[in-house]
């Protein structure tokens, strides 16, 4: 999935979070959003990941302000920190995914909700994975449209959190095929119209992926055919980004495809 050509400089919610990555989640206040099958509700992701988010956004949107105030140079220190957060969102994700118990039966799950108080969901771990990709996904397409104007140290930067993020997803998918590997499209088919109560899976949740990398490579392709200052490194750069998202989203469409809708 790797372009095998980079740039000249050095070098990527939940169920219905396609949107946005939860953009303002701290260890006070949990994300707002769609569970699955479900109308809007309170996601509660767990703190290990959680916390980790908001800092990543946090520090995104001050990288962007330095860029927007004209001093590109001073985006390296916010950069440094949304790669470290964003590397450390996905080790939380992945030690969730190792250590979560597996969830109820789904006729446990129905019983349980006809007789309980309605309350916060919680993130299943495919969720709780999916909120990390959506991350990827901001970081990725919010530095790719960086790139018009930067030079020197600010594109340098840019570039290492560009390809930072598009490879750590890309060992995120791997990791996700090899504990879940996807079941055959009839079966979650089925699967879906007999359980609709059932805890979310890596089968339905991992198809929202696709349409988010459609959205970066549009971005990229805007960018340089719009970019009024975009120097020959930013272009080598979104070349070979756009090499590897692609590459990413045929293994996506191969592995976890839109279900097309049922007649």
């Amino acid at each position: 999935m790797r372009s095998s050509s980079r740039a000249a400089v050095p070098l990527a919610v939940v169920a219905a979070l396609i949107a946005a990555a939860p953009a303002a989640a701290d260890s006070r206040a949990a994300p707002k959003a769609e569970a699955s099958g479900s109308p809007t509700v309170e996601l509660v992701y767990p703190s290990l990941v959680r916390v980790r988010l908001g800092r990543t956004e946090r520090a995104l949107d001050r990288a962007t302000k330095k860029f927007e105030n004209g001093t590109p140079a001073d985006a390296a220190s916010p950069l440094k920190v949304v790669r470290r957060q964003m590397a450390a969102a996905w080790r939380g994700a992945k030690y969730v995914i190792r250590t979560t118990p597996p969830p109820a039966p789904p006729e446990d799950l129905r019983a349980r909700k006809s007789g309980d108080p309605v309350g916060p969901t919680y993130a299943s771990p495919p969720e709780t994975a999916f909120a990390v990709l959506s991350l990827q996904h901001d970081v990725s397409s919010a530095v790719a449209q960086l790139t018009d104007g930067a030079h020197g140290t600010g594109l340098n930067a840019l570039a290492t959190t560009l390809n930072l993020a598009n490879d750590r997803r890309d060992q995120a998918l791997q990791y996700i095929l090899s504990v879940a590997p996807p079941v055959p499209p009839e079966d979650l088919r089925a699967r879906k119209s007999q359980e609709e109560d059932a805890v979310p899976t890596f089968d339905t949740v991992m198809p929202n992926l696709g349409p988010q990398l459609d959205d970066e490579l549009q971005a990229i392709a805007g960018t340089k055919s719009d970019a009024t200052d975009l120097t020959a490194g930013g272009r080598r750069l979104l070349n070979a980004a756009a090499t590897q998202i692609g590459g990413t989203k045929a293994f996506v469409d191969l592995h976890w495809p839109l279900l097309p809708p049922e007649d």
